[in-house]
């Protein structure tokens, strides 16, 4: 294979893999693989045609990623998504108990939104 194609290859497959990792951490996938593949294709799919490999894996990706709102994680600052427990990132918690109803509530709520129980 020619090194420059290899060289251009590598150059589209690289942002595209951070990018997959990125949002892969936050949705709690599976990042490496993603990223990984990411990489793979971009390298391995037939020469000059890389990019094309590049971009069928971000079109999967993005069909089967997990879906949801992110938001920021008020430990960490870093995007997760929304009805996670626990941040993918620093672990930290997101979501707790609702003693009378048993729901899960964001850890910053004051009070219930399902039962307008106090949160303590």
């Amino acid at each position: 294979m020619n090194w420059t194609v290899l060289v251009i290859n590598l150059a589209v497959a690289a942002p595209a893999a951070y990018w997959t990792y990125q949002d892969a951490k936050g949705r709690d996938a599976n990042s490496v693989l993603w990223a990984a593949t990411i990489i793979l294709a971009g390298l391995f799919f037939l020469g000059p045609l890389g990019p094309l490999g590049t971009a069928i894996v971000l079109l999967i990706y993005s069909l089967v990623r997990p879906k949801g709102a992110m938001r920021a994680c008020p430990h960490c600052n870093k995007k997760a998504l929304s009805w996670l427990a626990f941040c993918p990132h620093c672990k930290g918690v997101l979501k707790r108990d609702c003693y009378r109803c048993f729901a899960a509530v964001d850890v910053e709520e004051e009070s219930c939104p399902h039962c307008r129980a106090k949160l303590g």
